[in-house]
């Protein structure tokens, strides 16, 4: 899907004018301030495009007293932005952090499923010896 942004510009119909846009640079995310804007949507990241009219001048008489210059851009070339889809590299970073995390939150919770079972074992044991009698008068 290519959405090039472009500073609006009368375009006569009858011209048959055209823009040519082509990527420039990589893919990157969208800061906070640009992430309302159509081409941040849907991963929140864009590409830089540059854009140039490819329009065949047309011709006019030598004799034209004022010749109408032609509107900013259609010279060079317009920077413009299109949406992308996801970053590789953020989205390896992403998982790692993702798998990073969960390999914390399950070695917490062994550690505290391992401290649990113990503390009950040593209660279990206390409570057996107190029964049998391997325990005499504690106080």
């Amino acid at each position: 899907m290519l959405l090039c942004v472009v500073e609006a510009q009368h375009v006569d119909p009858s011209q048959n004018r055209s823009v040519t846009c082509r990527p420039f640079g990589a893919c990157e995310p969208c800061p906070a301030d640009a992430l309302h804007e159509p081409f941040c949507h849907p991963f929140g990241n864009r590409q830089l495009m540059h854009c140039s009219n490819t329009t065949t001048p047309t011709t006019r008489p030598p004799d034209e007293p004022h010749p109408i210059p032609p509107p900013p851009g259609a010279l060079g070339e317009t920077p413009a932005w299109q949406t992308c889809g996801r970053v590789p590299a953020q989205e390896r970073a992403d998982f790692y952090e993702f798998v990073a995390c969960n390999l914390f939150f399950a070695a917490v919770a062994i550690g505290v499923s391992l401290f649990r079972s113990r503390r009950i074992e040593a209660h279990q044991a206390r409570r057996l010896a107190v029964r049998i009698g391997l325990v005499r008068g504690g106080g």
